[in-house]
């Protein structure tokens, strides 16, 4: 996948953070817990304003999306209640997704990188791949139109 920005509908600025297809966070999730590769608010704006470090720490605590890396062997198997089988699309590794804000516990991997490990029921949608890039590519755009070059 290409790296990119994904803007929010409050105006927050995220960086798509790039996994390997390799969970080296040193964290293997238990259960129907999920690790997730959350995506960092941005140091820089699409306009090219500088974000102080804190702002944007507290942003990225915020953060919406990111990759998951890792389930639980019991991840998405039933629902919430242990009712029913899972019925529909099943996460997997790679997948890019969208969770619940602060949901989860925050995870700092042997890698450096910030992890979050959550419920199944944290995640709640799985982004659709062709979305995803024409989503990244019309940031990019912006991002072009906002310093005053051509879009290509």
């Amino acid at each position: 996948m290409k790296e990119g920005r994904i803007a929010t509908g409050d105006n927050r600025t995220f960086v798509v953070e790039a996994w390997s297809g390799h969970n080296n966070s040193g964290y293997d999730p238990l259960d129907d817990k999920c690790l997730v590769l959350m995506d960092e608010h941005a140091d820089i704006t699409g306009g090219g304003v500088y974000m102080p470090n804190d702002y944007a720490d507290r942003q990225s605590q915020a953060s919406e999306t990111g990759t998951i890396v890792a389930l639980g062997p019991a991840a998405f198997q039933y629902d919430d209640e242990v009712r029913r089988k899972w019925i529909g699309r099943k996460p997997e590794p790679g997948d890019r997704v969208y969770v619940t804000r602060y949901s989860g516990q925050l995870l700092q991997g042997i890698d450096g990188r910030i992890y979050r490990l959550m419920s199944q029921n944290c995640i709640g949608a799985v982004a659709q791949p062709e979305a995803l890039a024409r989503m990244i590519e019309a940031q990019r755009e912006i991002a072009v139109e906002a310093e005053g070059g051509p879009t290509v």
